[in-house]
């Protein structure tokens, strides 16, 4: 099997841990805590990056990066756990096939913009195209996003008819039959819960363009990806963590069902293979081959998933919105090497 085609494979399955990881995302966004569940998803690649990165220590290999990088990393997870804790809530409100494609819209949007703003990289044509797509797309998606928001709002009103919770092991915000256990209020008109849910899923891009962007001015070429991940998400202990406790006190917290504290972990355990499975394939084939199909694949799989499993509601702005933020995705990730020399010597002549 050629390099090629083993990066291919590995970049298929990490789109697919992906795809895993968003299904039970929605799954936990009316029953839990936003907060507690990025809590306890980050605590997994916490844990595993930790133990990696201090045996490498113990083994005469530095694996630590340099305070004031560190520092910067821990910096931009508070910024990405926040846009985590963001994008979990808004599941709640508008489902995965509009949430997810939202957020990832604004992050690539996103990231090109601040990447010319603070980094100062030219925009090659495509991106500059690209952009106006997902600005479309995002324009049609929250259109759609009402439609959405109202059928899941009156199934959640309906559920939580049915839901009795013992005073004696909650504490933190009250549930009752105005709020789901997540702390949302289900019987908000359609239109307030949409528009927060969508404004909620906007602000997780900017914050993992923020991440994607912030990383490139933060961390050296020697610090490794391992330190990256693990300071990004030790901030969902440190940062979340007390977070949780003061929304749920510690009882509710242990009060987690066994089945919602499984999911929360399996959501931990496919974001780490998504991200080592996504490291392999980047060493096995190209930039623009590993992005163009994870980020692909992984939002079809998501927005297949939102309305074949959880059945969420569709309509033209949905599938208007979906069509376009594939078509910006395609054009960000095949920009190839060649169009950004192209540019650079196109800024070169003009100087």
């Amino acid at each position: 099997m050629s390099p090629t085609t083993l990066g291919t494979f590995y970049c298929v399955l990490s789109a697919g841990c992906y795809g895993l990881m968003n299904i039970c995302q929605r799954e936990l966004s009316e029953s839990c805590d936003p907060i507690w569940v990025n809590c306890v998803q980050a605590s997994v690649s916490t844990v595993v990056f930790g133990i990696f990165l201090t045996f490498t220590s113990i083994r005469g290999r530095s694996a630590w990066p340099p305070l004031s990088v560190a520092l910067g990393l821990m910096a931009l997870g508070v910024i990405t756990q926040l846009g985590g804790a963001s994008y979990q809530w808004s599941l709640g409100g508008i489902g995965l096939a509009i949430g997810n494609p939202l957020q990832m819209g604004v992050m690539l949007a996103g990231g090109a913009i601040m990447g010319r703003v603070l980094l100062g990289e030219r925009v090659p044509w495509r991106a500059t195209i690209a952009i106006l797509f997902i600005v479309v797309a995002i324009i049609f998606l929250g259109s759609g996003a009402e439609e959405a928001s109202e059928a899941m709002n009156a199934a959640a009103n309906n559920t939580s008819e049915t839901i009795t919770v013992d005073p004696a092991i909650t504490e933190g915000p009250a549930i009752d039959a105005k709020t789901n256990v997540a702390g949302q209020a289900v019987n908000q008109p359609g239109s307030m819960l949409a528009f927060w849910s969508v404004l909620a899923a906007c602000f997780s891009g900017v914050a993992f363009a923020t991440l994607t962007v912030g990383m490139r001015k933060t961390a050296t070429e020697n610090t490794s990806p391992e330190a990256i991940v693990f300071f990004i998400n030790l901030m969902g202990i440190l940062f979340l963590g007390p977070w949780a406790m003061a929304r749920l006190g510690i009882d509710g917290m242990l009060a987690t069902p066994h089945r919602d504290l499984t999911i929360m972990l399996a959501t931990g355990v496919c974001n780490l293979l998504a991200f080592l499975l996504l490291a392999k394939a980047l060493q096995l084939t190209t930039v623009v081959r590993v992005n163009t199909l994870n980020n692909s694949i992984a939002t079809a799989l998501t927005v297949l998933s939102g309305i074949i499993i959880f059945s969420e509601p569709t309509n033209a702005g949905l599938y208007i919105g979906i069509i376009l933020t594939f078509v910006g995705i395609v054009l960000i990730g095949t920009i190839s090497s060649d169009d950004e020399e192209n540019e650079q010597a196109t800024a070169s002549s003009d100087c």
